[in-house]
């Protein structure tokens, strides 16, 4: 294993040491997302669908606002896979407030897959993060936490709130 260590010095960080650290961040997200990438394959879906199906399951009644708001994608790329994921009965579309507002919430078809790609995602955190401390725990997601936008801080904490 590589001496992170010897990857990071915690008061200067050279341009080395930080292209080392987009290259873990690079191989962690492969890593992270491969187990469902293999289940979204095989039902030719990609990880658009996985992001969807995600944030639809977290917020209930979700509006197609708010989904675009939260994926930062056009809504030409959200309908072309939002219609494929409402043929297939995995999302259900229904009218909100007004007319104009239409509510996204997963079918029990939506849940299983969102709830069997999850799983494999939870399970891998759990298991590296077993033989962590707290304090590393927190450090970790600090630092993940400092990556994000102010504006898109806002939108995950209204949604972890």
């Amino acid at each position: 294993m590589t001496d992170l260590n010897k990857l990071l010095t915690p008061l200067f960080l050279s341009e080395k040491e930080i292209r080392k650290i987009m290259e873990m961040m690079f191989f962690s997200y492969r890593d992270f997302t491969s187990g469902p990438d293999k289940i979204l394959e095989k039902i030719s879906f990609g990880r658009a669908h996985h992001r969807i199906i995600y944030f639809v399951g977290k917020k209930k009644k979700i509006t197609i606002r708010e989904l675009l708001s939260i994926l930062q994608i056009t809504k030409q790329s959200l309908s072309r896979v939002l219609n494929q994921l409402v043929k297939e009965k995995y999302i259900l579309v229904s009218v909100g407030e007004d007319k104009r507002t239409k509510n996204l919430s997963l079918t029990n078809k939506g849940k299983d897959l969102e709830k069997k790609l999850s799983n494999i995602q939870v399970n891998k955190i759990k298991n590296i993060i077993k033989n962590v401390n707290e304090n590393e725990i927190n450090s970790f997601k600090l630092i993940l936490y400092k990556m994000i936008d102010d504006h898109n801080k806002i939108k995950f904490d209204e949604l972890n709130n």
